[in-house]
């Protein structure tokens, strides 16, 4: 027979649908980082605005990254981006569809010497959309037959310090920067001996607003005790829409990071403004060059990632984000002085169609 303990942490341990819809409200009511992205985004439309004004050009930002299509605003490959970075700074990663028979796909990654665990990741995506950690072959070969699109299959990175590097430069040298760095912290519980996983969860407002993805993955230990000090991460994928933390850490930029993310950002040509994600052995290790791993580079789409401190003023958010614009703006306006042209807005609008057509039937 049950004991009254173990009832109560059961009970404690399961919220009706309402009750978690009305949870979740209040969550984001409270702390605009968990705000949905439309909503977020209203005044980055008028900061968008006023600087495409600024630069006679709505479509500034594609010039902003002459080197990568659409300046890495959306639809560009990650693949051909990294093809371009040294090849000691990145996993091995190859291209796979769910199309290619078992075989196949266990002959390329032995070929190129990727062993599981490995990330999976869209070819051509953002905001964590559809990247799994995969642990066998068969996971593998399941998730790429469910998605039927082109994935990068990268090495698992196993350093402990996840980053994000925001790093812009001038085309014509004047001012080179690392503007950001946010070190993401992954989405976990830690035991007390008393409480179970479900209950942990629950009093965690980040693991809440992941409430369901958690009770179907944990379902088989969802109601087990963990021991004091038994740490279990949620989520291992560095995304803040799939509960990652994200940090401040601005007071660790200084020359040595500065001149290492700016080489890097030069080794890729006609490009000028983005963000590198990265695991880093430590804060030595990425400041002399060594142990560090680039995961990928996003461009004209990148968030400044501090901003998503939790507690960070709202308006210092917004201000932060109107700096980096008028940054883009600038870059985009000397790269047209330097004869880079812009897409048409006939050219944009078909591709976001085929973009957005894309992401609409490969959920």
């Amino acid at each position: 027979m049950m004991s009254d303990q173990a009832i109560q942490t059961v009970v404690v341990a399961t919220i009706s649908p309402w009750r978690l819809w009305w949870r979740k409200f209040f969550i984001r009511l409270k702390a605009w980082e968990y705000w949905p992205l439309q909503v977020f985004s209203i005044p980055i439309i008028f900061i968008w605005l006023w600087n495409a004004i600024k630069a006679r050009d709505l479509f500034f930002i594609i010039r902003a990254n002459p080197g990568i299509p659409n300046g890495g605003f959306f639809g560009s490959s990650k693949s051909d981006i990294l093809a371009t970075l040294p090849g000691d700074f990145t996993p091995k990663s190859i291209l796979m569809t769910g199309d290619m028979p078992v075989h196949r796909i266990d002959f390329q990654l032995k070929e190129a010497g990727i062993s599981f665990p490995v990330i999976a990741k869209p070819e051509i995506g953002e905001r964590g959309w559809l990247i799994a950690k995969l642990h066998t072959l068969n996971e593998l070969v399941g998730y790429l037959q469910a998605h039927p699109i082109a994935f990068i299959i990268q090495s698992y990175i196993d350093l402990p310090l996840e980053l994000g590097i925001f790093v812009y430069r001038m085309p014509d040298g004047s001012d080179a920067t690392v503007s950001s760095i946010c070190e993401k912290r992954f989405l976990q519980v830690c035991g007390d001996g008393q409480s179970t996983l479900g209950t942990l969860i629950l009093r965690q407002d980040r693991a809440v607003l992941q409430y369901e993805k958690l009770r179907e993955v944990f379902a088989d230990r969802w109601n087990g005790i963990l021991a004091p000090g038994e740490v279990i991460v949620l989520e291992n994928i560095g995304n803040h829409c799939r509960g990652t933390m994200f940090l401040n850490r601005n007071d660790q930029i200084d020359e040595a990071i500065t001149d290492r993310m700016i080489a890097l950002l030069k080794t890729m040509p006609d490009v000028y403004y983005g963000r590198f994600d990265l695991r880093t052995a430590s804060w030595e290790a990425l400041r002399a060059g060594r142990d560090t791993c680039i995961l990928e580079f996003n461009g004209t789409n990148s968030d400044v990632s501090h901003i998503f401190q939790p507690g960070y003023s709202l308006w210092r958010a917004y201000r932060d984000i109107a700096f980096h614009w008028d940054k883009m703006q600038a870059i985009a306006s000397k790269n047209r002085e330097n004869g880079h042209e812009s897409a048409s807005f006939k050219e944009i609008i078909s591709a976001l169609i085929i973009y957005f057509r894309y992401k609409r039937t490969n959920r």
